[in-house]
């Protein structure tokens, strides 16, 4: 395969929506709030390595076990058995996901809490099971990719904000943590949004392995449903927390308003339209535009 083929099989573009807003909150939000860390910039990097490495790994091990639904769901963007043997992927993922642990178990070590390592054991156990069978559960796959995502933009906060906290500083750094877990949350929420849209665009190949998908269980028009009451209810909680907590910033509350809800508000018109394969992956593209500009709220913030 050609390097290019390779960046387009490791994900690159996620790989770097994930390095994008570690470094945003340990060289913006951090620094900016004067928050006391635990990791210097050598350690940081082998943070922001370690989780790349597994979400790598994860994306690997997901394309070996999905290629008869590949197959027909994005033919063009099949590697595993047409531009790379199974042996080899499969090395990849060995390599990617021992690395991954490797450094995780550094990290806790290093950090003083060795009990954070299972964070990293249990993220790298669940991809695994999640390519081979648990995505083909109802409801399962989707809320395992969504928490994966929830627990990525953690682990900024739990491996430098969280070993550095004390009865001191407990305000200042307890304050930076809620702001993280609200990040998290955001992730976790427009990860579930997309892995639905995902599943309508790809509905046929889920069908021919047998995956048990909302699409699939409950119709197109129930699944739509269900994402509109969703981005809703995430439009209404992005509000109360740009009035609530951020009323006295008015720059945070235009930036919330204008560039997350007002596109939220757009992704529910295309969807309440959208009937072909095509409208659901422009769907899915939509929502990594949305998550992009929530992240660099950061910068806002």
């Amino acid at each position: 395969m050609s390097p290019k083929d390779y960046l387009i099989f490791f994900r690159w573009k996620n790989v770097l929506m994930i390095l994008l807003i570690q470094l945003l909150f340990k060289y913006v939000l951090f620094e900016k709030f004067d928050i006391q860390v635990s990791l210097d910039h050598i350690d940081f990097i082998l943070l922001a390595l370690s989780t790349v490495f597994v979400a790598i790994a994860g994306y690997i091990i997901n394309d070996i076990h999905d290629v008869k639904a590949d197959i027909i769901n994005k033919p063009e963007k099949l590697f595993v058995d047409k531009k790379l043997t199974r042996l080899t992927a499969q090395n990849l993922f060995i390599a990617f996901n021992s690395v991954g642990l490797l450094l995780g178990m550094y990290l806790s070590y290093h950090v003083g809490n060795t009990s954070f390592f299972i964070i990293y054991v249990l993220t790298s156990l669940l991809l695994y099971k999640y390519a081979k069978q648990l995505k083909k559960k109802l409801l399962l796959g989707n809320l395992i990719v969504s928490s994966i995502v929830f627990f990525c933009i953690l682990m900024v906060a739990v491996f430098d904000v969280a070993p550095a906290t004390n009865q001191y500083n407990l305000e200042s750094q307890r304050s930076i943590l809620n702001i993280v877990l609200l990040f998290g949350v955001f992730g976790f929420v427009l990860t579930f949004l997309r892995e639905v849209v995902k599943d309508m665009e790809d509905i046929e190949g889920d069908k021919a392995i047998e995956a048990r998908s909302i699409p699939i269980i409950l119709g197109q028009r129930s699944a739509k449903r269900i994402l509109i009451t969703l981005t809703l209810l995430l439009m209404a909680a992005i509000s109360l927390v740009s009035y609530y907590v951020y009323g006295e910033h008015k720059q945070v509350s235009i930036y919330l308003t204008t560039l997350v809800t007002l596109p939220l508000l757009y992704f529910i018109f295309r969807l309440s339209r959208a009937q072909h394969k095509t409208d659901f992956h422009k769907l899915s593209g939509i929502l990594k535009i949305i998550m992009l500009l929530g992240i660099l709220s950061v910068i806002v913030i």
